[in-house]
């Protein structure tokens, strides 16, 4: 798919979301839609709008209107109007069910709405009410005379994603000129690997968490081991190649499988047994990694024969980069819910990370202590911009090594990852910019699963080359640790990937 090929399915998959939530079997119906485009107003009779749909050659009385648009555009409406929607039992009810969904269709009413103004909650109050149909059925069936579709609205986010991109190649750029100097691998000889699976009972959930461990077969004993929080609709299996290699060069991992906002519960929703997740399972994340760290503190859960290294090093992707942040001493400053106000204005695709950030405006984290023995926090395509603002990042104490990529449009590097990373105090905190890496590239995949086949656009370089360097990156962090020294700021070069190591300083030139 290319770039250009997924803003169409964009921008027209939103339209016939906006579309299709805008029905209810009672009167009065529908009859006219006024759309907007180019400046122009073209009032539409619904019925005619059908009939060319149908027959578009053979309708006089809309064809000179809808001959304004260019053939690409034409075809699309066309397939979009006679598209068939039964959202009795799919997914869409269940993703809008959840909190991130409801706030989407207050914004896509925006787009779609009725004379009398903004559409959100009408679509929300006609969510329970729908049947199987067309786009164009349901137009008809809109509890209201007279519709309003705003084509410019929709084309104003295509152009918003545009500049995003370009926003990002900019970075790039910026990045490529400054003067960096190379930096050697760090990987040396990989020790054999165990691995184990447990399971351990929590009081805060029902069943008990499914936790994977590796670890280095002999030598000696390491000082730190990880605990790895995967990303939402992530797993445990999907970060192996990160936890694997790393036990490998000689540091004990623990993967923890969140219950509720794992890929079990993405296939859920798929399945249509279950809403979308969202930051409705922060707290019990976070009460996750507390209850693993003190089994393994108190010699529950150990790693082979030499048990457990004293200090703990975080790591976490995504949403698991979230919670790691926070149990590390991250605070949500206050303000969030202006802070949201002004960011939810219009759909977010600039930056989707926003819908999950401001449900935290509805929710109360846990009282956690202090994650014990707490050396350093690693964290992969990180977010909370909007929860952090100016300081909320300042508290935490330790060096904090946070990985972005140039071409993730999920949390985009310069919102989520380079402003935030000007908070942190410690010197010793870098951030590594990968370029060609996507929000996609440490989830562990196949190269025959369906995300590999999206294309470069959207899942950036292969992820398994990413991977390579990104391995070798956490490898040359966790050795200072042991020196006492800081990682160096530098170019990090491996099989084509180019990830850019710099301190705080050497951002500022960066930002626009």
């Amino acid at each position: 798919m290319s770039l250009s090929q997924a803003l169409r399915t964009l921008t027209h998959g939103l339209l016939a979301l906006a579309i299709s939530l805008g029905s209810v079997p009672r009167a009065p119906a529908a009859e006219q839609l006024l759309v907007r485009f180019s400046g122009l107003e073209l009032p539409l009779d619904i019925n005619e709008l059908e009939a060319w749909a149908l027959r578009p050659k053979a309708n006089p009385e809309l064809g000179p209107w809808l001959n304004l648009l260019d053939q690409q555009t034409r075809e699309d409406l066309q397939r979009l109007l006679q598209q068939p929607l039964n959202l009795e039992n799919s997914t869409i009810a269940l993703l809008l069910e959840s909190w991130a969904g409801r706030q989407l269709v207050l914004q896509l009413g925006s787009l779609l709405r009725s004379a009398d103004g903004d559409g959100g909650p009408l679509l929300l109050d006609l969510l329970q009410k729908r049947r199987p149909s067309t786009v164009v059925s349901l137009l008809k069936e809109a509890p209201t005379p007279h519709l309003e579709l705003d084509l410019d609205a929709l084309s104003l986010l295509g152009f918003q994603l545009r500049e995003q991109l370009e926003t990002q190649k900019t970075l790039v750029q910026r990045l490529q000129s400054l003067d960096l100097l190379p930096l050697a691998s760090a990987i040396g000889d990989r020790r054999v690997v165990q691995r184990r699976h447990r399971a351990l009972p929590v009081a805060h959930r029902g069943s008990a968490l499914e936790l994977d461990l590796w670890w280095p077969q002999g030598g000696q004993q390491a000082q730190r081991w990880l605990l790895l929080s995967h990303g939402l609709g992530g797993s445990t299996a999907q970060m192996e190649w990160l936890a694997s290699e790393l036990a490998a060069q000689g540091w004990p991992v623990l993967a923890v499988q969140h219950p509720g906002s794992d890929d079990t519960a993405v296939r859920g929703l798929l399945e249509g047994r279950q809403t979308l997740p969202g930051l409705e399972t922060l707290p019990n994340r976070l009460q996750d990694l507390q209850a693993v760290q003190a089994a393994v503190s108190d010699g529950r859960i150990g790693f082979g024969p030499h048990g457990s290294p004293p200090r703990l090093v975080l790591l976490g992707h995504s949403l698991g980069a979230l919670a790691s942040l926070l149990w590390a001493g991250a605070e949500v400053e206050p303000g969030l819910a202006e802070r949201c106000s002004q960011n939810l204005q219009q759909i977010p695709v600039l930056d989707s990370s926003f819908l999950l950030q401001c449900q935290l405006t509805e929710l109360s984290l846990p009282e956690l202590e202090p994650p014990a023995g707490l050396d350093a926090v690693v964290v992969l395509n990180s977010f909370g911009s909007l929860l952090w603002g100016e300081r909320g990042l300042a508290s935490i104490a330790v060096p904090v090594l946070s990985f972005g990529g140039s071409m993730d449009l999920i949390t985009p590097p310069l919102n989520e990852q380079l402003r935030p990373f000007q908070q942190f105090q410690h010197p010793g905190s870098r951030l590594a910019v990968v370029e060609g890496g996507s929000h996609f590239s440490p989830v562990g995949l196949q190269r025959d699963q369906a995300l590999m086949r999206l294309g470069s656009d959207l899942v950036g370089e292969d992820p398994r080359l990413v991977q390579r360097a990104l391995v070798d990156l956490h490898a040359r962090f966790l050795q200072t640790l042991d020196t006492g020294e800081s990682l160096p700021s530098g170019l990090h070069s491996m099989q084509g990937v180019s990830t850019y190591v710099l301190d705080g300083p050497m951002t500022e030139p960066l930002l626009p």
